[in-house]
């Protein structure tokens, strides 16, 4: 599909959850009215994948599920964090990876309420929070790497994925308003946690030998659909648009992220 042909593509927007009620909540009034006051509509749906309780958290893997579950009915994908609603964004077609925000993104507390330190995304070179990817080319790169469990390097993952494959990317520069929580990837004095360190080092053995991983990422995923159920809280007229799905993972953490995982001080 060309840029030309975007017009009428059918986006599927891929949130990854777990335990973040309140947020939850925010999200699907905010984002459905949002959607809902476009001067030029967009077909769109919306999946929440769950993750179940037990594990810790894997946000690739969960987007990776929610594009599977959704691939067969759009064009492309937006996988969008939780904690980020939009107020002057453009989830239009893009024919490349284009990340889309930058306003609003740019410093976050490392623990509202608890700590006074904050954490700096650079934004020329990030990958990540709300990201729209052409469907092709998700598959192209096979996704995300499943193996980050607990924080962190996914996206970094992702972009060395598309980076070494020579493919395009662009920028948008939308605007959000952040939903502030505790920021696992770093402890109360902003160093980097426990295991923000393990998946670093596991990033770095993943990329040593210089060439792209293979094997890992939606063509290796196995999880189960444990439930479905609607959202509430949608705009009149959205509900169909808006879904929870529940799954169970086949793979585990290593015993190191398991151990590192939690080790927040």
């Amino acid at each position: 599909m060309t840029t030309s042909e975007g017009t009428g593509a059918r986006l599927h927007i891929v949130v990854p959850y777990r335990d973040r009620e309140e947020h939850l909540r925010q999200f699907v009034l905010w984002v459905s009215a949002y959607f809902d006051r476009l001067a030029q509509p967009i077909d769109y749906r919306v999946t929440f994948v769950e993750q179940e309780a037990g594990l810790s958290f894997n946000r690739g893997a969960l987007k990776n599920a929610g594009f599977l579950l959704g691939e067969g009915r759009s064009d492309y994908v937006c996988l969008h964090d939780i904690d980020y609603l939009p107020t002057d964004a453009d989830y239009s077609w893009a024919d490349c990876p284009t990340q889309i925000i930058w306003y609003g993104a740019e410093q976050r507390p490392v623990a509202p309420g608890v700590s006074d330190r904050t954490v700096t995304t650079d934004l020329e070179s990030s990958f990540g929070m709300v990201l729209l990817m052409p469907n092709a080319v998700m598959r192209q790169v096979d996704g995300y790497s499943n193996g980050f469990w607990g924080w962190g390097y996914e996206d970094f993952d992702l972009s060395l994925r598309i980076r070494a494959r020579r493919i395009p990317t662009g920028r948008r520069k939308g605007r959000f308003h952040p939903l502030d929580h505790v920021n696992e990837g770093f402890t109360l004095d902003a160093t980097p946690s426990p295991i923000s360190l393990v998946n670093r080092r596991h990033f770095q053995k993943l990329w040593s030998a210089g060439k792209i991983p293979a094997g890992d990422g939606l063509s290796s995923l196995s999880f189960e659909v444990l439930d479905r159920r609607p959202c509430e809280g949608c705009v009149e007229g959205a509900q169909d648009r808006w879904e929870i799905v529940r799954v169970r993972f086949a793979h585990v953490p290593t015993p190191e992220q398991v151990a590192a995982d939690g080790a927040r001080a």
